[in-house]
């Protein structure tokens, strides 16, 4: 408990440092004041009515995606430390420190999800679609987190692939103006399934729990793999 302690310290204390990270920190509040407040006038001016889901699911993607990139350069900081091999050898363990890691971005989504989609959203889901979306958002933060530690050699290349990972919040684009036929080929980017619920025509219980149950297993894939590769790769 007391490395548990340790690390929360320490994250607040790196956290107030560097710009960066307290910019993806409150960035997500930022993004969601934006879309409550400046949105519906941008909608209202240039006739976007037409493309709220699109929108909507664009920006609820930049929350997993800024958190992740925090806990991902946190990670990269500590590992350039050494600070990892020293909680290995703690109580905690290498495992209890990465669990560590990845709950702590995948709590912040889930609160600032549950703000964005309850407040500021310009679309109303169905309970169901909220919760579904809600879970994969929380498992996309570790994903992006464990992305860049596992390719990124430093923070350095973390920073630069940061910017190529950021293509992910994308994918709406593609569920939305692709044809039904075609756009299913995104299915391979976790992204692409909270997307796919909130731009699903209709309400139809049987097709989001399709789409939110193979979702939330292609996200736990993904999860598991790089976890696996974090963990050799910090052998």
């Amino acid at each position: 408990m007391k490395s548990v302690f340790h690390l929360i310290k320490g994250d607040m204390k790196q956290i107030y440092r560097d710009p960066m990270l307290l910019i993806s920190l409150i960035g997500p509040l930022l993004l969601i004041l934006l879309v409550r407040f400046i949105l519906p006038f941008a909608t209202a001016q240039f006739a976007l009515g037409a493309y709220n889901g699109l929108l909507a699911s664009f920006f609820i993607l930049l929350i997993p995606l800024l958190l992740g990139i925090m806990a991902g350069f946190i990670m990269l900081d500590e590992r350039d430390d050494k600070m990892i091999d020293y909680f290995a050898v703690t109580p905690l363990s290498k495992q209890g420190y990465l669990l560590y890691r990845l709950l702590l971005p995948g709590v912040l989504t889930v609160l600032y999800g549950y703000i964005y989609l309850e407040w500021a959203s310009p679309v109303s889901l169905p309970i169901l679609d909220k919760l579904l979306v809600t879970v994969m958002l929380a498992m996309e933060a570790p994903i992006i987190c464990l992305f860049l530690v596992t390719i990124a050699a430093n923070k350095i290349e973390g920073l630069a692939l940061s910017k190529g990972v950021g293509l992910v919040v994308f994918v709406p684009f593609i569920v939305y103006f692709v044809s039904e036929s075609w756009n299913w080929a995104g299915g391979i980017l976790p992204t692409f399934w909270p997307a796919k619920l909130f731009l699903i025509e209709g309400v139809h219980l049987m097709n989001s729990l399709f789409i939110g149950v193979l979702g939330a297993g292609i996200h736990i894939f993904y999860i598991i793999q790089l976890s696996k590769r974090f963990l050799r790769k910090t052998d």
